[in-house]
């Protein structure tokens, strides 16, 4: 049988030849150097910290716009370190102020001497990047719903000035889990799990700009990210300001391949990596959404009432009952809580990084229970 990763390869060129374009050449490998972010969380509203560039000699900041931040959540700053290394990293300033400090998708140690603060990074073998992200992963079979929390407080990139996009991005909190309800309805993550297929990913949109990461304008996706990722065909689908979908523009991940542009009532049909149709979005011309399996009859993702999806948004599926779905996130709180007819779901996250606290998996039963294994 063909490997998973010869096959991506032979579809992924297959899918660049349909459209003209090279191979790329493969990466070069870097000067021993990654990058990291470090984002520090404050006690309160204050002053920020700053890097102190005595303390790493090897280390320099990374001044690119978006990369570093300072608001009244939290100070993130981005820098250059030697790759592999294990550093002690000195910061000075608004040291009081700091009540964590988080890499990745989590805290690191760190100590107070006098008027500075001491970092302990371990050793970083690639680039660590994400910790300026808030969002909130919900991992079922198949597929991962990342959902990005909008905090006014955080607001940067694109988002930093003029109108927030609250009616946007509460759009976009209904379709993440709409689209959730169908790819359980249809057994779609079980399928692209059994199948070695990959994880299906639904996201919408981040509004603090995390690592250069403008996301803009409003958008939500659901994509098949492929083993390897190269080839994974990601679609972004633009929410307006009255909360409808307008339309969806395409890109390949990792192959230079150029975007495309769907409108609404041009269906785009996402492909895996052995060539085979997966599933279909298609934004109708109201502006709602259709999505199901390439070769049957989709699901019909609606706005509950006249408006747009912030509201809420039926799912009706062909052969069952329509679920209506509402979503309502509590910044102050931490708590996300979806509610799919009676039932109530209730997600509790970490206000600084937003990792999930509540479990997701059921603990082991005790050695003398008797587990099926067929």
């Amino acid at each position: 049988m063909e490997a998973g990763a010869v096959r991506a390869a032979r579809v992924a060129a297959a899918l660049l030849a349909m459209l003209g374009v090279a191979m790329p050449a493969a990466a070069q490998h870097g000067d021993g150097r990654v990058r990291v972010v470090l984002k520090f969380v404050k006690r309160g509203a204050g002053a920020g910290i700053r890097f102190d560039p005595a303390s790493c000699a090897a280390c320099s900041p990374v001044t690119d716009a978006n990369w570093n931040a300072d608001n009244d959540r939290e100070t993130v700053i981005a820098l250059s370190i030697p790759r592999i290394r294990t550093l002690e990293l000195g910061f000075d300033h608004g040291v009081g102020n700091i009540s964590r400090v988080i890499l990745e998708g989590g805290d690191v140690p760190f100590r107070r001497e006098g008027n500075r603060l001491v970092v302990a990074l371990p050793p970083v073998a690639v680039e660590a990047i994400t910790a300026a992200e808030v969002a909130t992963h919900i991992v079922e079979a198949g597929m991962v719903l990342r959902f990005e929390h909008a905090d006014p407080a955080r607001r940067a990139g694109d988002y930093a000035q003029g109108g927030f996009p609250i009616v946007q991005r509460a759009a976009a909190n209904v379709l993440e889990f709409a689209q959730r309800e169908v790819v359980r309805e249809l057994g779609l993550g079980e399928w692209v799990e059994r199948e070695h297929l990959g994880r299906i990913q639904i996201m919408g949109f981040d509004t603090n700009a995390p690592h250069d990461h403008r996301d803009a304008p409003p958008h939500m996706h659901m994509h098949l990210r492929w083993p390897g990722n190269t080839g994974t065909q990601i679609g972004h689908y633009y929410i307006g300001e009255d909360g409808l979908l307008s339309h969806n523009i395409v890109g390949v991940k990792g192959l230079g391949a150029p975007q495309r542009r769907f409108d609404r009532d041009q269906p785009f049909t996402t492909v895996a990596l052995d060539g085979r149709a997966v599933y279909t979005h298609r934004i109708t011309p109201e502006g709602w959404l259709e999505l199901g399996r390439a070769d049957a009859v989709p699901c019909l993702i609606r706005p509950l009432g006249d408006g747009g999806f912030a509201s809420g948004a039926s799912v009706a599926c062909p052969g069952v009952p329509p679920h209506r779905i509402t979503v309502a996130d509590d910044l102050a709180a931490g708590v996300l809580t979806v509610d799919t007819d009676a039932i109530r779901e209730v997600f509790r996250y970490d206000r600084d990084t937003g990792a999930l606290l509540s479990p997701s998996s059921v603990p082991v039963p005790p050695p003398s229970v008797f587990i099926h294994d067929g």
